[in-house]
Order: C-alpha cells, then structure tokens, then sequence
C-alpha cells in the first residue's frame, strides 16, 4: 500500500477585468506586448500547463503533459467565461482535464468550484454569501457537467456563516491554511491546540447540525513553492512535501495549495518544474501516488475533528483586516506608504450595497414573485447571455407577463444586484495605492450600481457615495482622494448610446458596409435608415440608429451624420431623432450639397444641425481604434512604402557595393534598406502561405546590406507561420518529406533568431506527428515514407524533441 498520497492543488484566478458598460476588456498597456493581462497570465501559465515539458539533461522534451489533468484545481469563473470566448483551447483543455482526472482518481474530478467573484466571504452580507456559492456551482455545473464536491474561498478567508454557507449547497469540503484550525481531536480523544497536521482531513461540525471536512495544507512548503525558489527544481517540491512522518491508519496526504499563476508567471518554467515533479508521482517514486481532496476523503472519510479559527485568511497574518483595514499587509516595495483608504472604501461600498438590496425589495416586488431568489437564478442568464435565456428567466420569476418597459426595468434590477457583488472583488483591497487598477475596477463596478439604480426610478445616490469615497486617500498626491480618483478614472469609462452610436457612425464612415445591423460589445446596432454619398475622397454617411442593450434590453433611438475627407480627417455629430418632416429636409440638404461637390457646405450643415455632438476618430471604442486607423491610414502608408522600395531597389547596388569594402552607409540608405527589408519579411511571414525559402533569401540579402531583420515582431510574425505551416500538416494527414523539409529550414531559421521565437505551438504539432513514426519506420523499402520519417527526425531534433527510438 502506498503510504504517501500526493496532492498539489493551483488556485487560478484573475480579478473580472471588463469595462462594466461594455462588458469586454478595454487594452491594458501594462500589459504589453500583449493587449491585457488575461491574455498575457493565459500564454505565460494558463495554456502551458495544458501542454507542459518534460525535459532530459540534455534539455530535450521527452514527454509533453496535461499538468492540471493530474493535480488539483480551481479556475475563477469570471476566468473561465473570459476564456470560453477568448482562449476556447484553455477552458476545453481545463473541461476535459477534470474528465481525464475522474478516470484517473476513483471516479472523483480534481476541479473544484469557487464562490463566484472572489468575494471575501466573512465580510459579505449573509445573502450575497449565499448566492456566491450558489452562482459558484452554477457556473461550475455549466462547464464541467457535474455538481462539485470541493469548492474553494477567496483567500481562504473564512469564518461559520461561510461554512454554513457551503454545508447549505452540498459542498463537502473546502482546502484551508494550517492555521485557519484553532484547534483539533483525534475520535474520541481530547481537543488539542498544538499545530495542525495536514496529513489527513478533518471534520467540521458547524451549529446548523451539518458539518464539513476541511483540509489544511502544509503550509512551509506552499509557502517556499510561491515565494523561496523551491520551483527551481521540480524534484525538490515532491522530495520536500513527503518528507514528513507517516499518519497511523492509512496513507499520509502530502499537499499544498498555491496561486495557480505560480506556475509559468509568477515563476517562469514553474509549469515544467510542476510537470516533472507530477510525472516523479506517477512513476511512484518512493511510494507515493497522485490524488485528489475528492478522493481521499471518499477512501479515508474524516474522523479526527477541528475547531474552526474564525475570520482568518491565507494571505492576511491579521485575518481578513487585509480587505478593510490599514493593517500593514501590502505587496511591498513602497515605503511610506499606507492602506488607511481601505476602510473608507469599504465603509462607502457597503452603504451602496444597502441602498441597491433596498432598491431590489421594493423594486423588485413589484416585478418578481421573490426578488432575492431571482438574483439567485440570474446566473442561468449571465451564463447564457441570449433572448431566449432572458424570456425563461422571465417566465418563471416574473410576477406577471411585463411589457417592454417593465422587463427593460427588470433586467436592470438584476444587472445592478450582479454588479453590487462585483464591486467587491477581493483584489480591490489586496494590493497597495487607491488607484490601482484592480481598486478603480471596483469602483466602476460601484458606478454601473449607481446609474442602474437611478434609472430603474431608485433616488440619485452619486453625490452621497463620492462624499463617502472622498475620505480614502491615495498615496501618490497627483490622485488626490476618492472624489478625484472617482472623476478621473472612473467616470471617464462610462459607455452610453451616444458613445456606441459615435463609434458605429465613425465605423460606417471609414470602413463602409452594407450591413443593417452590428453588435458593439453588449450592445446591438440596428440602422433605421441610411443614406451615402461620394465625391472623389470625401465620403459622407447620415442614419438613424436604434442602439439596444443586450443585457437589459433599454433602447435608444439617435441620428448621426458624418464626413470623411480622407486619411484621419472625420468630422460629424449625433443627436436625438428629429421629426421625420424635419429629417427629410435635413436628409435633401446634404444630399444637395454633397451633388455639387461642394463638402465645406455638408460640413456646415452637419454643424448646425448637429450642435456640440462631435465626431471623430477619438469617438471609436478602445480596442478597435488601431485597426481602424490602419485602415484609414492604409493607403498613404502603402504609398510610402512603395516609394521606400524603389527607392532601396534602385540603391541596393550601391549599399552592397559600400559594405562590400566596409565603408560607411549613409543613414538614409540604411533606415531605407531597413525599413524595406522588414516590410518584406513581415508582408511573407503574415501572408496565408509564407514563403519561409524567401524568408532565407531574405536574411541573405539582409546580411549583404547589413540590416537586422531580427526584432521581435518579425519573431512573432516567425511563431505564427510557423504554427500555421504544422497545422496544415497536421490536418491533411499526409506527411510529406519536401513540406517537412521545408517547415525544418524554416524552424532552424526561427531558432537561429536572436529575438525569441516561440515554439510552443510548433513543438506541440510535432510531438503530435512524431507519434507516426513508428508506422512511418515500419514500412520497410518505401524510399518516400524513409525520406518522410527522416524529415521529420530532423524537424524533431531542431525542435528540441526527444525522437522515440
């Protein structure tokens, strides 16, 4: 019998991110070169641990593995909504992990839920506690098909309402730090307070008469996995973890719990650490064997019992002081700075809280038979965000058949309850200054509360919670207190119909198309009515729009008209409908204008009819602007690139010759030659088939001119044709031994770059292929399969893949 069962338990998880109006994530510089942090933690942990390397001493992968198909594993599900849209491998590779995980232990998933938005439930009001938990296992039962077992606590930060809370949904069991037990009893034995040992579950017995089991995991090695460089060697981790003593009747659990994103972000190569030491598990080395929490407690039932220590956390040495108080825990580095802002944060999110319950009893009673149990059942909507979700949420909550504008109020009344939960987002607190991004995040939340209110008929509560928030004060003086923070981060993110009509009406006039309708993040665009014209480079576009809320359904009908000159020059306005006899006359107007080419005249117009409402490139939405100008700016970019290119044609002889006998090249000949060249490359690696010989002959020639085509978007443009080429491979099925050959030039190409190719992707695919081999091999006297199977050897060995003998 195996006497040391192995557990490793990552906590993945990113604080919601997306603009409240808009519900996506606006760019996030901070995060460069990727365009926000989501994406960024999803390339740097969340997808290699889907793929994770085992590597030789030699530094070749000898086996490529599913980490989380074999530890124990919790995603946030605001992650994993972000995800299913956003890095759909991910979330299926996660999905199908717990699948793989129930084969593998007993029958038992290794994913367990969270409550829903990192909420810090001690702090919570008893019925937000229960519908995190709630929205927790709903979200968990939509994606993994099955009711979860085990369900982890924001920050572990726990007290007995918390308990309480799980033990009332089913949730068997949650994972703690060692010191969240006050004290423990083996059966029949006396309580004791010295150190709890992880080695083994306990049981909970909470005051209703339910009870949960409770893991507590060790603690010095958690904290030397995240913090003291234990994830140098993936060895160490398993070598530390069971080096304790064994428990007397049956096998001793060895486990730890750390923020997933350990590794590969925090820690790079964390995944590869994690991976070997899982694979040291499986081989059974010095008689351990992988678990998961589900299934030791279903093998060894708890027995020995623990006494809860109430409102303590893993992340705050002061228990849950961390989330209201200036109680010295921070992310350090800052001296002299102080968290005194957290309180009245705190104490001005929870006034809010009160006015938007109240709001939801009195409102809500005119519109639902229970309003508190709708909210409870609204995540079947926010899960399905559809007509048909909304009609069914309706149909059984609503107290009787609402007209348009009841059901628009409806639907804000749960919106508002969905973002009054969202304000309090554990990360709002954790970390150090006011205006951070996580605590201006919550705050936004706090203004969507706001607005939601007043406009299903609540009183005006902005000016009275922005009093509240005046008394938090940032750390650095040029963010002042709440109320300037408030102004200048939180107000400035607010999206409204007129924002999305200006962005549709800047869209129809740079990107013209025929389509009657769009959808602009949460809000759909449906064109009333719409007129175009042109004269030689200016374009003129007017309509009528009706911009609709995909959430809460709130419609709002507005006009435009708008010029483009060329180029960056766009100039209209919006405004409210006018009378259609008034439209008209407006309509003929520009049209008239516009038939004698005469655009200073529409122009006018535009700004007569069309007062203090001004359009231009600035009105397009954050994460659409580059493209957009691109676009507008593609022609004269085109223009001068060729101009460029012929200018470098007709003086390459020259550049050649002057390097040739090392003599200096004018600076103009050599940003020219530069700025050709690398066009060039990215124009081929960017294109549908790149061309990765003509990428070879231009590194030749880039040599010849002395100009470095090796920067980092030329390897990113490397990384992606690369993939591209393998995933052709991979989906005809057919190996060939002159594409094989060529995908390895262009690999040995890519390896040879000093800017850092990635070869995630690539090494993936042919990891894959090089399962084929052995058929490839066995067909003995086939020249064109041997050339075949020895191409892709080569490709393997440039790839750094350990070839199967």
């Amino acid at each position: 019998m195996n006497t040391k069962w192995v557990c490793i338990h990552g906590h993945f998880y990113q604080p919601p991110r997306e603009n409240p109006w808009l519900e996506a994530i606006e760019p996030q510089p901070s995060a460069r070169p990727f365009r926000d942090w989501n994406e960024r933690i999803t390339a740097e942990c969340y997808r290699p641990n889907a793929a994770a390397r085992v590597v030789d001493g030699t530094n070749h992968i000898i086996e490529i593995v599913d980490n989380y198909q074999r530890m124990s594993f919790n995603v946030g599900p605001t992650l994993m909504s972000w995800m299913q849209d956003h890095a759909p491998d991910v979330h299926a590779a996660l999905v199908e992990a717990d699948r793989a995980s129930m084969r593998r232990f007993s029958g038992h998933g290794s994913a367990m839920a969270q409550v829903y938005n990192h909420m810090i439930m001690p702090l919570a009001s008893a019925r937000d506690r229960a519908t995190q938990v709630r929205w927790g296992i709903a979200d968990f039962v939509h994606r993994f098909g099955r009711r979860p077992e085990g369900m982890w606590l924001a920050e572990c930060a726990v007290d007995t309402p918390t308990l309480e809370a799980l033990a009332a949904e089913g949730i068997l069991f949650t994972v703690l730090a060692p010191y969240q037990g006050r004290a423990w009893r083996p059966p029949g034995g006396d309580w004791r307070t010295d150190p709890i040992d992880p080695g083994r579950p306990y049981r909970c017995d909470l005051p209703s008469g339910k009870s949960i089991d409770l893991f507590f995991y060790d603690g010095a090695t958690a904290q030397a996995v995240a913090f003291e460089r234990l994830l140098a060697n993936g060895h160490q981790i398993i070598s530390r973890m069971t080096s304790r003593g064994g428990i007397e009747g049956g096998p001793t659990l060895c486990h730890i719990a750390t923020d997933g994103e350990t590794y590969g972000h925090h820690h790079r190569y964390g995944d590869m650490a994690l991976a070997w030491a899982l694979s040291q598990v499986e081989q059974g080395w010095n008689g351990t064997r992988l678990t998961n929490y589900a299934e030791v407690r279903a093998k060894h039932p708890a027995t020995w019992e623990v006494l809860l220590a109430e409102n303590t956390s893993w992340s705050c040495v002061h228990g849950i002081a961390r989330w209201r108080d200036n109680c010295g825990c921070n992310s350090g580095g800052k001296p002299g700075w102080n968290q005194a802002w957290r309180r009245p944060l705190r104490d001005a999110l929870d006034w809010l809280r009160e006015q938007a319950s109240a709001a939801l009893d009195h409102v809500g009673r005119m519109l639902f038979h229970d309003p508190w149990a709708a909210r409870d059942a609204y995540i079947d909507v926010v899960l399905r965000r559809s007509r048909e979700a909304r009609d069914q949420f309706l149909a059984a909550h609503a107290s009787h058949a609402l007209d348009a504008g009841e059901r628009v109020r409806a639907l804000s009344l749960m919106e508002m309850a969905r973002h009054a939960m969202l304000m309090y987002t554990s990360c709002g607190w954790f970390f150090d200054d006011l205006s951070g991004i996580e605590t201006v995040q919550c705050m936004q939340y706090a203004a969507r509360v706001v607005q939601l209110l007043e406009e299903i008929g609540g009183d005006p509560v902005e000016s009275e919670l922005v009093n509240r928030l005046a008394l938090a004060r940032s750390n650095l003086p040029d963010e002042g207190d709440g109320r300037k923070v408030w102004a200048q981060r939180v107000l400035p993110a607010r999206i409204d119909p007129q924002h999305i009509c200006a962005h549709v009406a800047v869209h129809t006039l740079v990107e013209p198309e025929a389509a009657k309708s769009v959808d602009v993040f949460g809000y759909h665009v449906d064109f009333l009515d719409r007129i175009e014209r042109r004269s030689g480079r200016a374009r003129m576009v007017a309509g009528t729009v009706r911009v609709r809320s995909q959430l809460t359904e709130a419609a709002t009908a507005l006009c435009f008209a708008g010029l483009h000159l060329g180029e960056q020059h766009v100039t209209g306005g919006i405004r409210a409908p006018m009378a259609e006899n008034v439209w008209g006359v407006v309509l003929d107007e520009l049209t008239g204008a516009f038939k004698t080419a005469d655009v200073f005249a529409a122009q006018r117009l535009i700004e007569r009819h069309f007062p203090g409402a001004q359009l231009s490139l600035s009105s397009l939405l954050p994460g659409s602007r580059e493209r957009v100008i691109g676009a507008v700016l593609g022609e004269a970019i085109a223009n001068a690139e060729s101009e460029l290119a012929d200018a470098y044609d007709t003086h390459s002889p020259l550049i050649r010759w002057l390097v040739a006998h090392e003599l200096p090249v004018p600076d103009v000949l050599a940003s020219t030659a530069e700025a050709t060249l690398r066009r060039r490359v990215l124009a081929n690696l960017q294109s549908r088939e790149p061309s990765f010989h003509q990428l070879r002959d231009h590194l030749v020639e880039a040599a010849e001119v002395r100009v470095s085509l090796d920067t980092p978007e030329i390897a990113l443009a490397a990384s992606e044709g690369l993939r591209l080429l393998l995933a052709r491979i991979e989906d005809d099925g057919q190996l060939d031994a002159e594409v094989l050959e060529m995908v390895n030039a262009a690999a040995e190409v890519a390896t040879r770059m000093k800017s850092s190719v990635d070869l995630w992707s690539a090494q993936n695919v042919t990891w894959r292929l090089l399962r084929r081999l052995p058929d490839l091999r066995g067909k003995q006297g086939d020249g064109v399969t041997a050339r075949a199977a020895a191409a892709l050897e080569r490709l393997a060995g440039t790839l750094r893949l350990a070839v199967p003998r």
